[in-house]
């Protein structure tokens, strides 16, 4: 029997071709059932029941104080019960008919997006203006293996759809297809191995220490004292420093200090740094079920970020898509050495609404910026590290702004002179005044900027500090303001027009101002690309 044996080669060789021809051919079934009108699983009205459980609560922290003062005031718990129970019953029936209701499909040039139960509402989505999504898979979904993908899209007020409780290869293959534009779609007619398996460049990883640091130097605190103010303030203190506790643990104040009262300040700045401390733990623990663990990885020209260990989430930015890059960095990490980078995307009509939901990438060290850039191969501007100093705008800035703050104690030193007022109020009153300038003073020295030849930053903070990095070729406007005193000393109000929002540089002189405006249009003429 003449049978030609089969070669070692062909025997081990794994066929990986077949396997993502496969895999290309699921991926191929999937998109063209796209194309019909889908509905969600049912599993997706979670999602729904908890979002609007969740818009509740978060918009109902204003009125903790007032559901407090009614608590002590006698207020009835089965009444509180029976408004809960009501709640949720009428949240739950709304999820279900939102669920039932919801339809999409994905074509080659828009995601089409309806719902409605009296009023059918229908969103048509370009691809080319979705610039964000955002996979999430919360853990009541990880048992489940589903997950939710969030589309942003341009100047959107909020999320422009929410795709919910889709298995996973849905979701990489919805993922995809929407971050293929109808123009990079024909750029790529040949075939090509799925998503998976295509080269991915790792840009930063973070670690648990570092998320540590992060949630640290992030601290909200003033929010917590915002909420806790008034609920303090319904309290009975004279109760509590009357109390047998509180009386001991004056005594041992005391005796610790010996009625030293530079000892007894100490104790009592400890005890609030204790509290800070407490606080700072929520913050801690937040950030590292959030981030943790932390992947910022590049898939050709977007940028995907990963991790979540409740919730786990997946970002996709194209980095053309990025307006500003903006560095933050707070008080405490000022201390510590570390940065956050913002990417700025398209901002919507809200007050800053989404910002805490634009890419960051957290804890970075002022060496790391120049290699985070320069993993991003077609970022507007190109790479650069953070400036190590900065020119300041006009000290005029800080003789304008310090006029009414003067003009003010000057007026209470004279009323108080005629009604005979005491000396510690003419104390309080210059003491006062003294802050506000020191704070006026200390906004003035960290306004600056630097000028590269691709971009401009702007250095702005008070106690802490920021680096905006704005480049030249996303520019979409660029408004000059002279007053008559700006004219004779020859500078310049000017405010550079961005999709993420306007950013201003007050007091430069003109020249400065003619060069930013010269080196803008020149840039953008240069470059025929869509500004977004």
């Amino acid at each position: 029997m003449d049978e030609s044996p089969k070669t070692p080669q062909s025997i081990k060789q794994p066929n990986v071709i077949a396997a993502a021809t496969t895999e290309q051919h699921s991926s191929d079934t999937l998109a063209n059932q796209l194309k019909e009108w889908q509905a969600l699983s049912p599993w997706s009205i979670i999602t729904y029941v908890i979002g609007a459980l969740k818009g509740i609560l978060s918009n109902g922290i204003a009125i903790i104080p007032i559901v407090y003062t009614g608590w002590k005031q006698g207020f009835d718990g089965q009444w509180l019960a029976l408004m809960i129970s009501v709640i949720v019953l009428l949240v739950s029936v709304a999820a279900v008919i939102e669920w039932h209701k919801f339809r999409f499909r994905l074509s080659e040039e828009k995601l089409d997006v309806k719902r409605g139960l009296f009023f059918t509402k229908k969103d048509e989505i370009p691809l080319s203006r979705i610039q964000n999504i955002r996979y999430e898979q919360p853990f009541y979904f990880k048992p489940l293996a589903l997950g939710t993908l969030v589309i942003e899209t341009a100047g959107s007020k909020k999320d422009e759809a929410k795709l919910a409780a889709l298995n996973i290869e849905q979701a990489q293959t919805l993922k995809r297809l929407l971050l293929t534009t109808p123009s990079s779609a024909q750029a790529n007619i040949e075939p090509q191995l799925d998503a998976q398996t295509q080269s991915s460049t790792p840009v930063t990883r973070k670690s648990l220490g570092d998320l540590l640091l992060f949630g640290f130097y992030q601290n909200n605190f003033i929010w917590f004292a915002v909420i806790a103010g008034p609920i303090i303030g319904q309290i009975d203190m004279e109760k509590v420093f009357d109390s047998a506790i509180a009386k001991q643990f004056w005594l041992w104040i005391e005796s610790q200090t010996h009625q030293n009262i530079g000892l007894q300040s100490l104790f009592f700045i400890l005890g609030l740094l204790f509290l800070y401390g407490l606080f700072s733990l929520i913050s801690i623990i937040a950030a590292v079920l959030k981030y943790h663990p932390y992947k910022l990885d590049r898939h050709t020209d977007t940028l995907q970020r990963s991790g979540g260990v409740i919730s786990h989430q997946q970002d996709a930015l194209a980095i053309k898509r990025v307006q500003l890059i903006q560095a933050k960095q707070p008080v405490l990490a000022r201390l510590l050495k570390r940065w956050t980078l913002y990417f700025k995307q398209v901002k919507g009509q809200e007050v800053e609404q989404k910002t805490k939901q634009h890419m960051l990438i957290p804890s970075v060290k002022p060496n790391e910026v120049a290699a985070i850039l320069t993993a991003m191969p077609n970022l507007s501007g190109g790479a650069s590290a953070l400036p190590p100093n900065y020119r300041s705008i006009h000290i005029k800035w800080f003789t304008r702004r310090i006029i009414l703050p003067l003009s003010i104690a000057i007026l209470l030193s004279v009323t108080g002179g005629f009604d005979g007022r005491s000396l510690s109020f003419f104390e309080s009153t210059w003491l006062t005044t003294s802050v506000i300038i020191g704070l006026i003073y200390l906004r003035y020295k960290h306004w600056g900027y630097v000028i590269e030849d691709q971009v401009i930053w702007q250095h702005t903070g008070l106690l802490g500090r920021q680096w905006k990095r704005i480049a030249f070729d996303k520019v979409q406007h660029v408004k000059i303001t002279q007053t008559q005193g700006q004219k004779r000393a020859n500078l310049a109000y000017i405010e550079i027009g961005l999709a993420s929002g306007s950013v201003v540089f007050p007091y430069i002189p003109i020249d400065i101002a003619n060069q930013i405006i010269s080196r803008s249009l020149h840039a953008v003429s240069r470059n025929s690309q869509n500004w977004i």
